[in-house]
């Protein structure tokens, strides 16, 4: 599944190994990779030309690249994965799936007592009618 967006949550993030450890320079660009991950789907590929252009600038990427990439591991498949974020986006998808179901829920609980007002209307109410 594909991301435009995410929940962050701040207070994780202030906690995390990384706003304490990276420098602001370093936090933008692991940022920008996160963004670009969630974007994604979740994994990066190993391309270095990719990583330095997502990370918001080229240029630096060599000096600030191996502290930022240390939050990432590369798996099997050559792609960078970072922990957290994999946990956020499971989160998330699972938000997404509870929400779609209430949603379809309400959907249904809306027509089918649209629905049972229009038969009561057709017979008149629930006394089909009857003056008595």
């Amino acid at each position: 599944m594909k991301f435009d967006g995410l929940m962050w949550w701040i207070s994780r993030w202030r906690r995390s190994t990384a706003f304490v450890e990276l420098t602001l320079e370093q936090q933008g660009a692991y940022r920008n990779l996160l963004d670009e991950a969630t974007l994604r789907g979740g994994p990066l590929p190993a391309d270095e030309g990719m990583l330095a252009k997502a990370c918001g600038d080229p240029r630096r990427w060599p000096k600030i690249r191996g502290p930022v990439l240390k939050r990432f591991t590369l798996d099997a498949a050559g792609m960078y994965r970072n922990e957290t974020l994999d946990q956020v986006l499971r989160e998330t998808t699972r938000r997404m799936s509870e929400r779609a179901q209430q949603r379809e829920r309400a959907r249904r609980y809306r027509a089918r007592h649209r629905d049972e007002g229009r038969d009561e209307d057709r017979d008149g109410g629930r006394d089909g009618g009857r003056d008595d």
